[in-house]
């Protein structure tokens, strides 16, 4: 796979500690993912590994909509929808894997292309709006 991120870097930081130290632990679940993907045949493994990635994700997505509640973010609706969506086509991904209608490198494309876009996007703007986003 040839992933412009393959790791923590600058780039990825907003600014918000909380945020970021769970934005790198759940890049490092999607490098891991990757690699395990690979190296494994175990069917029951590979379904330990989704839902390790599915809780993270879930607890991460919580902590982030609790962080914007206090703060009083105006997007926050918006970014819980996006967060739903997001939710839903890792869903998909996982049973369309699991059906073998997808190979493990497009649930990684999908997941890598989630998290560049959300956390550059949708999330840079809770961190502009905090002040907090680096340039």
């Amino acid at each position: 796979m040839n992933n412009k991120l393959v790791g923590w870097s600058d780039i990825c930081e907003l600014g918000i500690e909380e945020i970021d130290l769970q934005h790198h632990y759940f890049l490092n679940l999607i490098i891991r993912l990757e690699k395990e993907l690979g190296n494994t045949d175990d069917h029951v493994y590979k379904q330990a590994l989704f839902t390790e990635l599915g809780l993270y994700t879930h607890f991460h997505f919580v902590s982030e909509e609790n962080l914007m509640y206090r703060e009083k973010y105006p997007e926050l609706a918006k970014h819980k929808e996006h967060h739903e969506s997001l939710i839903d086509g890792l869903n998909r991904s996982k049973l369309r894997f699991e059906k073998e209608q997808i190979e493990a490198v497009e649930v990684i494309e999908f997941l890598y292309h989630w998290f560049v876009q959300h956390t550059m996007g949708e999330d840079r703007k809770f961190a502009e709006f905090l002040g907090g986003a680096k340039a």
